[in-house]
């Protein structure tokens, strides 16, 4: 059993407020995680490409925006 099914399993053993607010949380973190990954990979072939000079303001922009 992964840790994710774990927590999924305890999770239901709790009321049904709290795991809505859970669910939605990890939605959120899940839909960042993801956003941040294109972003990166975006970000990559822009400096593969030569399209961005300064991969520092790449990394900067990507912290203030995800807060990474």
């Amino acid at each position: 059993m992964t840790k994710l099914e774990r927590a999924i399993q305890e999770a239901e053993q709790l009321p049904e407020e709290l795991r809505e607010k859970l669910g939605d949380d990890l939605l959120h973190y899940i839909h960042k995680y993801l956003a941040l990954r294109d972003e990166i990979d975006i970000g990559l072939k822009e400096l593969d490409a030569g399209e961005v000079e300064d991969g520092e303001s790449v990394l900067a922009d990507l912290k203030a925006r995800y807060g990474a």
